[in-house]
């Protein structure tokens, strides 16, 4: 993104328009009914570069959980808190064909962190005295990454999701069962869910993915919030199993690594140039939002943002 701000503001707005004829095509998540409570055409898009640069267009400024965006803060928590060669004995990194919330997939492990299972099995490793305490670790890392201020649970998402969360809880105890982890499940799942249930906003989730394309550190201080080696493996694991069983097609035809929510939102790191966060809650019925991978997709080509091109 060599180009002119006015240039670059051009090519975005083009590519916001080229995805119009995709408004109305999909359904929002209604299994957890919380959900469904949105404007189903609502759409934001932010793109935070790693100089700091901040463009905005449409509801960028509006809230919405962060649903399984949050897998990627809870493997970063995970690495920082133990050991990578652990993390990777208790959870795999192989993309699966298998739905985010199948149980098909664990055998002795989780296929990756960013199926369920996954994400169960990395919460369970992030530190601390009880899950007050964790949760209250997880929010002060968001905060740092994402550079959203007095960050918060949605509790009207939360209670939705303890409400219909069976398959999760049987997940969870399976986990236990084969020795991923000791604690109490039920604990481990309300942690997992909090975690879903974090607000967030579209220049928020870009800010972290740009965080994670300047190598780990903050953009104004240039502090060094992640380890080199942390970042590798989380970009990695977002490009190879970010968009749940879509990711290998996702990944050759838009090229940028990305990490989809059911809530809508989708995060996506281009390494070295910037973060960027899309919020249009219709989905497809792998669970990403149609509007947003296609917009991805657009972005990618018209301003050279494909990992393999650069």
């Amino acid at each position: 993104m060599l180009q002119t701000r006015d240039f670059i503001d051009e090519k975005i707005k083009l590519a916001i328009q080229a995805t119009e004829p995709y408004i109305g095509e999909g359904e929002v998540a209604t299994y957890i009914p919380e959900l469904s409570n949105v404007d189903p055409d609502s759409f934001g898009l932010s793109i935070v570069t790693t100089t700091g640069e901040v463009y905005n267009y449409g509801d960028h400024d509006k809230i919405f959980s962060l649903q399984s965006v949050s897998k990627v803060l809870s493997l970063i928590m995970a690495l920082h808190d133990n050991d990578p060669e652990e993390v990777f004995k208790k959870v795999g990194t192989e993309p699966t064909k298998y739905e985010f919330n199948s149980l098909i997939p664990i055998e002795d492990k989780a296929a990756n962190p960013f199926i369920n299972a996954g994400a169960i099995s990395t919460t369970s490793m992030i530190l601390g005295a009880n899950s007050d305490e964790k949760f209250a670790r997880l929010i002060d890392t968001y905060e740092k990454l994402s550079g959203f201020k007095d960050a918060y649970m949605i509790e009207e998402i939360y209670k939705s999701e303890m409400e219909t969360t069976d398959r999760n809880k049987s997940i969870a105890y399976f986990l236990k069962s084969i020795g991923i982890f000791e604690d109490n499940p039920e604990d481990v799942l309300d942690l997992y869910i909090r975690s879903c249930s974090i607000a967030t906003t579209t220049e928020s989730m870009a800010h972290l993915g740009a965080v994670l394309a300047n190598k780990g550190l903050d953009l104004g201080s240039q502090y060094n919030l992640l380890s080199k080696s942390e970042v590798q493996i989380v970009v990695s694991q977002m490009a190879t199993c970010g968009m749940y069983e879509n990711s290998g097609r996702y990944l050759m035809s838009v090229g940028i690594p990305s990490k989809s929510g059911v809530s809508g939102g989708i995060l996506g790191v281009v390494p070295g140039v910037c973060g960027i966060g899309v919020y249009s809650p219709r989905l497809d019925e792998t669970g990403n939002s149609v509007r947003g991978k296609h917009l991805l997709h657009i972005l990618g080509q018209q301003l050279d943002l494909s990992i393999f091109i650069n």
